[in-house]
């Protein structure tokens, strides 16, 4: 058994009755925004002492410049609890006439050698980064290694200071939002999640790309086109497939790029959901089991909304790299946020534009719960093998009660574990020990493969666990 299955993984479910599956949207943390000049949060990593480190950018219009026009500036910022940043003064680039300022990057930038370090028109947008002390990244330069948006890498060993590799660009982008890219360990490759060449891939009708593909590469210099192909975008249960909009990219409701997170034994996207008509734009949770196949929840809802009038009642975006952020009990999405419409117009009663970056946060392994009402209803694991010997369980029974039993692979009883000899939980809590009648732990069952069984009234389930009793 893992560590821990979480119900949002349909594989490790059996069957469920009178039982409803629902996703969890994430909760706005109460002192957003957390970083208030930040138009995007681009990458947040917690390396292995806990710290938190953020590159985001803040956005200028260019003078000069009519329309959307913008110059993009890399920052970087630190945490110890995820909520309150330190922006440090580096003295690394100057920036208004001043090197106070935690400025890691700004417009026609270049490294040490001169090499030019993100678009030299609009700065390093889309600044994805991964961490070889947290994840493997073979063929990498330094510690840390990051892909930006006009299709370069760069390198650096304390992610201050970076290195522009000379074979740039290695990629071509196709449009001006952010690329995600992860080195997937199940396949010994690099991944890359983008919108897709119009060319071969989607429609080029009014450069209908507002959907998400997919390409590997082993060394990240050279693409694999044979690996290449479009893995989501919208259906008819979004919009029907024309629209009444001029020069539209698509159905009236279009996926404008995901960040993809190796999660457990599969795989999590959060995925911004732009609506053509509206101009507003909120992110969706999505999940596979191979990064190519990607599913939705039946009666999918969004995970973190615009918030009417507030600063983010306009578009809410996703960030390149970095989410979910494990922190104790809670899992931290970052997302960025605006009074702004995709069409540019202010969506509250604010007469400036206001670009900050803002915090959700979910309980631990409570993305997706199976939820009862009043009727009693029942969630049947698949087989898994005991290792462990006490069984824990996710739950919110504060109002209602949880019952449990334990069966062979067959399905024919274990003597001592029947929802008669279950002792009932009634209590919300993300490690709450299962526990049977005269039965001080498992160890009776230990290497064998079982089923749970588990019986509910006007509570919600979300995920099982094994450990020692003595942990």
């Amino acid at each position: 058994m893992r560590t821990s299955i979480e119900f949002i993984d349909p594989r490790t479910v059996e069957h469920t009755y009178f039982l409803d599956r629902r996703l969890t949207p994430a909760g706005k943390h109460e002192i957003n925004p957390i970083i208030e000049d930040g138009c995007s949060a681009q990458t947040v990593l917690k390396d292995k002492e806990g710290k938190l480190r953020i590159w985001y950018l803040t956005r200028r219009k260019i003078p000069g410049h009519t329309g959307c026009k913008r110059a993009y500036t890399l920052r970087y910022a630190e945490s110890d609890d995820g909520v309150n940043w330190n922006l440090p003064m580096l003295g690394l680039r100057e920036f208004g006439g001043s090197r106070e300022n935690n400025v890691l990057l700004t417009v026609n930038d270049t490294d040490a050698m001169g090499n030019p370090l993100g678009d030299k028109e609009e700065g390093p947008w889309g600044f994805c980064v991964i961490d070889r002390e947290l994840t493997p990244a073979p063929h990498t330069r330094g510690r840390y290694t990051a892909l930006i948006g006009d299709g370069s890498l760069a390198w650096s060993d304390d992610g201050l200071n970076w290195t522009a590799y000379p074979e740039n660009p290695v990629f071509e982008p196709h449009s001006d939002t952010f690329n995600n890219f992860i080195f997937d360990t199940r396949i010994g490759r690099y991944v890359l999640f983008h919108r897709p060449d119009v060319r071969i891939h989607a429609a080029d009708w009014c450069q209908a790309n507002r959907l998400v593909a997919r390409i590997e590469s082993d060394d990240l210099i050279h693409w694999d086109r044979s690996t290449a192909r479009c893995i989501l975008d919208t259906d008819a249960r979004d919009a029907p497939g024309f629209s009444e909009v001029e020069e539209a990219r698509g159905r009236d409701l279009q996926f404008y790029g995901m960040t993809v997170t190796p999660y457990q034994d599969f795989y999590i996207g959060i995925a911004p959901l732009l609506n053509e008509i509206t101009g507003r734009m909120d992110l969706r949770l999505v999940y596979s089991f191979d990064g190519i196949d990607w599913r939705r929840e039946p009666d999918e809802k969004p995970f973190i909304e615009p918030t009417p009038e507030a600063w983010d009642c306009g578009t809410i975006g996703s960030v390149s790299a970095g989410s979910p952020v494990m922190m104790g009990e809670d899992m931290y999405f970052y997302y960025s946020g605006t009074n702004m419409n995709h069409n540019y117009g202010i969506m509250n009663r604010e007469k400036s534009v206001r670009m900050s970056i803002g915090l959700g946060i979910v309980k631990r392994n409570r993305l997706v719960g199976y939820h009862a009402g009043k009727a009693k209803g029942e969630l049947l694991t698949r087989p898994f093998l005991l290792e462990k010997t006490q069984m824990r369980l996710n739950a919110n029974a504060a109002n209602g009660e949880v019952r449990a039993s334990l069966s062979n692979e067959d399905g024919t009883p274990i003597p001592g574990y029947s929802m008669k000899e279950s002792e009932p939980v009634r209590e919300d809590g993300l490690n709450i020990p299962l526990r049977w009648k005269g039965k001080a732990s498992l160890e009776d069952c230990l290497g064998r493969k079982i089923r749970l069984r588990l019986r509910t009234t006007k509570a919600a389930l979300y995920a099982v666990s094994t450990a020692d009793v003595t942990q």
